[in-house]
């Protein structure tokens, strides 16, 4: 009989053994045997429970670990309670070796992207300036363009009117030519002129003599006359007809001597003025012709100056290409640095999410800070829950109140059998970068085989902390917060809060 009680008792406690590790195999690790019933498996109970405790602790330290180094945070501290033995002392080496490289790795990254952040602003200023420098240098160059065309069209009109005025010139060169010959015509006239009048004062000189001579001839006349008397009054009559015929003879010679002379006079004044005005057609024509020397000079050279310019037009318009495609280039370039600078800003602001060892950390809270929080924000929910148990009703509040957190990711409540009440509420302040297996749970899932229900349902109104974790939702380190209460309709529900992790 004792040992049928004997063995009865060792089978109770086996299969207790064995209920315990079932849920060990499904890892649940927040088991624990009661040992005071146990007699005769005792020892292997501890036991159990032992390896149970070892398992937990090395898996909420390899949780830590991995979860802050997701995160980024590579100075996450490894504890110094938790010893690793046997075939464990190589995982904890080689999470020593992945904080390490990690580091190492983030560390090069930063300095590369110091230089990169350093570079992509000396780049973005040089292009700026470069593209400032060109979009003026193009505008310089568009407007000496126009202007040397301006001034080529202009040079090619000149040179058409320098041919112009060469042509003219010319002709009036042939016209002054034309009419030196005929002043050279005028004056041989008037010396001819001249000689006539030079003639005629010779006859007028003989005419003047014969004149003289009949006036002495009539005064012989009349001497014979009175000598005859009488008989010599015809002859004295014919006599004083011919001393007034003399007189008059005379009189004409003289007025006709002074008329010659002024003939003279104006003739050789004609000369004279004839003879200048021959010397002033002759320096007219040598200056005309200089003139038209000059003005064909200026025509050929404006013709090759118009060459020259179109010449200069052509290089110009092509350096305004040159300088126009390098204006696109250097703004391409300047938009290119832009974006290298932004991209730098995002991966140094993206950098600053990690931490580094020997970094501090102005963002590290105290943890006994960081619990009080939590446990003010937990009675303050379980206060304005009290009266809500329905979905709608706890919607409201957890919406309402999730918005005046920004450290708090989601929040839902699960009733005493493990089923969700409400929606997981989402904080909007927060981006959600879901990966593609996250579905928020909804009201009706089951988390009945879930620690943080257990724990909470377990230990009532005793907060439970879970270890860290990387929030599928927002890829983001996070803890659960579970807590449960007892409603207005004497049921138990649990409030789990989602906080994200600061390091």
């Amino acid at each position: 009989m004792r040992s049928q009680k004997k063995l009865k008792k060792i089978l109770e406690e086996a299969f207790s053994i064995r209920h315990h590790t079932k849920q060990m195999l499904s890892g649940n690790l927040d088991i624990k045997i009661d040992t005071d019933t146990f007699i005769f498996l005792k020892d292997l109970a501890e036991d159990i429970n032992q390896i149970n405790s070892t398992f937990n602790t090395y898996i909420n330290e390899i949780t830590h670990i991995l979860s802050h180094l997701s995160a980024g945070d590579m100075a996450v501290a490894f504890s110094e309670n938790v010893l690793y033995h046997g075939d464990f002392l190589p995982i904890k080496n080689a999470l020593y070796k992945i904080r390490y490289s990690l580091n190492c790795s983030f560390e090069e990254i930063h300095k590369l992207s110091k230089e990169i952040d350093a570079m992509s602003n000396q780049v973005e200023n040089s292009s700026s300036f470069l593209a400032t420098n060109t979009t003026e240098q193009a505008a310089l160059i568009s407007d000496l363009t126009s202007t040397i065309y301006d001034i080529t069209d202009k040079t090619v009109h000149n040179a058409e009117n320098a041919k112009a005025a060469a042509k003219t010139i010319e002709a009036i060169t042939k016209e002054t030519e034309i009419g030196r010959g005929y002043m050279n015509h005028m004056l041989s006239s008037v010396d001819k002129v001249k000689s006539s009048i030079d003639d005629i004062s010779h006859i007028i000189e003989l005419i003047n003599g014969i004149a003289e001579q009949t006036r002495l001839l009539a005064l012989n006349a009349k001497i014979e006359a009175a000598r005859a008397g009488g008989n010599g009054q015809g002859f004295s009559i014919v006599a004083s007809e011919i001393s007034k015929l003399a007189q008059k003879s005379s009189e004409a010679v003289r007025q006709t001597t002074q008329l010659i002379n002024n003939s003279i006079s104006a003739a050789d004044e004609s000369a004279k003025i004839t003879k200048k005005t021959v010397e002033s057609f002759k320096n007219i024509h040598d200056s005309i012709e200089g003139v038209a020397g000059l003005c064909k000079e200026i025509a050929d050279l404006s013709n090759i100056q118009a060459e020259n310019l179109k010449e200069t037009s052509a290089i110009i318009t092509n350096i305004s290409e040159a300088v126009q495609s390098n204006a696109a280039y250097a703004q391409e370039n300047s938009a290119g640095a832009m974006n290298l600078s932004n991209i730098s800003a995002h991966l140094k602001k993206v950098l600053q999410r990690f931490r580094l060892m020997g970094q501090e950390n102005v963002s590290v809270v105290d943890k006994n800070i960081d619990e009080e929080f939590i446990r003010k924000l937990t009675n303050k929910l379980v206060t304005k829950l009290f009266h809500a148990t329905t979905t709608q009703a706890i919607d409201t509040i957890l919406e309402t109140d999730i918005q005046n957190h920004r450290d708090v990711e989601c929040m839902y409540v699960i009733n005493g059998e493990g089923k969700q009440l409400s929606h997981t509420i989402m904080n909007p302040n927060i981006p959600v970068e879901q990966d593609e297996n996250f579905k928020p749970a909804l009201p009706g899932e089951d988390h009945s085989s879930k620690k943080y229900f257990r724990q909470a349902i377990k230990n009532k109104q005793e907060l439970y902390i879970s270890s860290e974790y990387i929030s599928k939702a927002t890829g983001n380190l996070c803890k659960t917060i579970s807590y449960a209460y007892q409603g207005a309709d004497k049921k138990y529900y649990v409030i789990c809060i989602d906080i994200l992790c600061k390091f």
